[in-house]
């Protein structure tokens, strides 16, 4: 397995940051890996979208949510599934927000080698894109 995971804490106030997390279409807005989104019906465990990341068009399912807690996006490619795993707590100062990524499968060696530099690199200014849209 591989994975990569960054936290960070943010003065915008859990419920802000749930609601930004929901608008599944603007996750561009604070993703930097993603250029479009869409999640057609209601955002809950089940739920069905489209990520477009660079030229690829890649369908998620969102697998668990949990509301002002997180949400795990599961995407699968050829032997392999990648895992989402967006966390929320309220802290000192507001919200501690950890973003993990695991790569899980008998090519997850392969993905994180060939994916995991760019999935890794845009968590921290992902995150605090997201902080400050729910500021």
């Amino acid at each position: 397995m591989w994975h990569a995971e960054h936290t960070l804490d943010t003065t915008a106030p859990p419920e802000r940051i749930w609601a930004v997390m929901q608008q599944v279409d603007g996750w561009p807005r604070w993703d930097t890996g993603l250029s479009r989104a869409e999640l057609p019906g209601t955002f809950s465990a089940g739920a069905q979208g489209s990520i477009q990341c660079r030229r690829n068009t890649i369908p998620f399912l969102l697998s668990a949510v949990s509301a002002e807690r997180g949400f795990t996006a599961l995407t699968r490619l050829p032997l392999a599934e990648v895992r989402h795993i967006h966390a929320q707590e309220t802290s000192a100062i507001g919200t501690r927000l950890t973003h993990r990524i695991e790569i899980r499968g008998p090519l997850s060696w392969l993905y994180g080698w060939s994916l995991g530099r760019r999935l890794r690199d845009d968590l921290a200014p992902s995150m605090r894109r997201l902080a400050r849209l729910a500021s």
